[in-house]
């Protein structure tokens, strides 16, 4: 049985190792990494401004601190697919080997210009603005799709060469801005081409598209209680024989529960009703701290001396998500004796 087990995942750790090593896939991941102290302050003033304290919230209103509490959540959680863009943009140069802020610069231009907006012409002048509708969560796929894409082509024309070249005795940064010139004139036009197209399509514009065709349905299919104890299980099952399960699971799965997140925080900042029950947080929550912390805490009074030490040298790095030193210290991959509870103690966490 150990042998055909074995024999399995040895076919399958290519495939894996594929997704969990897939530089699209990670720049997603580290990209939105990148942004996490700005999603954290969104979160937090969100949850300063949304306390359900009748009394607290009649203050906000009254003295008109609620509408400055707004202001993070406006441009953070309700902004997410714009910081995303340059973000993931970003990182994926940077993995490309190509430095990241011009390819970030031009994904936000180009993520702008595929985004619908109201312009009022008022006698010689015209004012322009565009709505939040596609700027926070519903615009996250879109966002990351642009990214990629301006990225990848920004990196494809600079190692070809499509540039202009200046004498090396001109400044590095001097070089750098008109290296980018000739590759933005290219980008930039491409994505005008696209909206003008879906202009003209019943969705109105791209964003529309992607949402309708892509982000719902995968929201569907992955914002419930039954996928979340999949993707626990899939984790925990690779975890056990030595494959970082949670990098594989999250790779995949943290656009998805990203965007059910920023939902679920605009709504909540809002007063209004929360969407979704289940997302990136709610998973975080309910196997990190449910299951990893609380098993180091009980190692602090294990009888074994050699579990009560380690349960002491881990404790902090677990308490910063760092459970490399349990999972392989104690240890939990490979272990049969382990192995029940530690595939399906998060399932169970979750239910």
């Amino acid at each position: 049985m150990n042998i055909k087990v074995e024999a399995f995942f040895e076919k399958i750790s290519p495939f894996i190792n594929k997704i969990s090593g897939n530089i699209y896939l990670k720049a997603i991941s580290s990209g939105m990494m990148l942004a996490l102290p700005i999603t954290l302050t969104g979160a937090f003033a969100g949850l300063f401004k949304g306390l359900p304290i009748p009394k607290y919230q009649e203050f906000l209103a009254s003295s008109g601190i609620g509408n400055f509490l707004q202001l993070p959540v406006t441009f953070t959680t309700n902004f997410l697919a714009v910081i995303f863009v340059f973000c993931i943009a970003y990182s994926l140069a940077e993995k490309l080997k190509e430095k990241g802020a011009v390819p970030g610069l031009l994904a936000l231009v180009s993520f702008f210009i595929i985004t619908p907006y109201q312009s009022v012409t008022e006698g010689w002048t015209t004012k322009v603005s565009i709505p939040m509708d596609w700027l926070g969560s519903t615009g996250i796929f879109s966002g990351i799709i642009v990214a990629l894409l301006t990225a990848r082509i920004y990196v494809f024309l600079i190692k070809k060469g499509i540039t202009i070249k200046l004498p090396e005795s001109v400044p590095e940064f001097v070089k750098d801005s008109f290296a980018s010139l000739i590759p933005g004139m290219i980008i930039i036009p491409i994505f005008i081409i696209v909206a003008a197209i879906f202009s003209k399509t019943s969705y109105g514009n791209v964003h529309q598209l992607i949402y309708t065709v892509l982000q719902t349905p995968l929201q569907s299919l992955s914002g419930n209680i039954g996928a979340l104890i999949v993707v626990a299980l899939v984790s925990q099952v690779l975890w056990a024989f030595g494959i970082h399960g949670s990098m594989v699971a999250f790779s995949v799965m943290m656009p998805i529960w990203m965007a059910l997140d920023g939902a679920q925080l605009a709504a909540f900042s809002a007063g209004q009703p929360l969407p979704n029950i289940v997302g990136g947080a709610f998973f975080i929550v309910y196997t990190f701290a449910g299951s990893v912390v609380g098993l180091n805490l009980l190692m602090l009074r294990a009888k074994s001396n050699k579990n009560r030490m380690l349960g002491k040298l881990a404790i902090v790095p677990t308490l910063f998500g760092i459970t490399e030193p349990l999972i392989f210290g104690l240890p939990l991959v490979l272990n049969p004796i382990y192995a029940v509870p530690f595939i399906l103690g998060n399932v169970v966490s979750l239910i």
